[in-house]
């Protein structure tokens, strides 16, 4: 499928709240993204939504909620909130340049067989899990805990889901020092 991109933004599980539920009924409902993803859109699920795309998550109050099942992907509650800076070494295809966001979550995501992760984590927490791995792709969807904003800090991620969504193998060259600039300052949290 080409010319459609899909983003999922993060959203903060409160358990008073039970600010994820609405998003996960909603797209129980009215399933469009998925059928989008198994055309070939490509989905950018940030945070939370790695979790609404999983399998189920778990609330801060201990309730286990089904998710939509995209993703080979479980999700408890970490002790604590992990904040700050991650940096990972890319293990997805098209991908070569350290990734870094700014993470803030509380979700301790499991992959699956058939989920496999974004990245290897060199700073930071990443998936909260203890393996060492940050974020979740599968299909044509890529999830990451990495906020940031993701997509302006690590334009070779940027470049990818452009190009699935275009259906091309090349982009032209973009010379954008200032993103070059950000990306030094980030890279330089370790």
């Amino acid at each position: 499928m080409t010319g459609s991109y899909q983003t999922c933004p993060g959203a903060y599980q409160n358990s008073s709240t039970g600010a994820l539920e609405p998003t996960t009924r909603h797209l129980k409902t009215y399933p469009g993204l998925q059928r989008a993803a198994e055309r070939g859109a490509p989905v950018l699920a940030i945070c939370a939504a790695i979790q609404v795309l999983g399998h189920w998550y778990e609330t801060s109050s201990g309730e286990r909620v089904d998710g939509v099942s995209m993703l080979d992907a479980t999700t408890s509650p970490q002790e604590t909130r992990s904040i700050g800076e991650v940096i990972t070494t890319p293990l997805l295809d098209g991908l070569t340049a350290p990734l870094s966001g700014f993470e803030n979550h509380r979700g301790g995501t499991t992959l699956g067989p058939d989920a496999t992760p974004v990245g290897r984590v060199t700073h930071g927490v990443g998936n909260g899990v203890g393996d060492g791995l940050e974020g979740v792709t599968q299909g044509s969807v890529i999830g990451t805990y990495m906020h940031g904003p993701v997509l302006a800090r690590n334009p070779e991620l940027a470049d990818l889901l452009l190009k699935r969504a275009l259906g091309v193998a090349e982009l032209p060259p973009l010379d954008l020092p200032e993103v070059d600039l950000l990306r030094r300052e980030r890279l330089r949290v370790r």
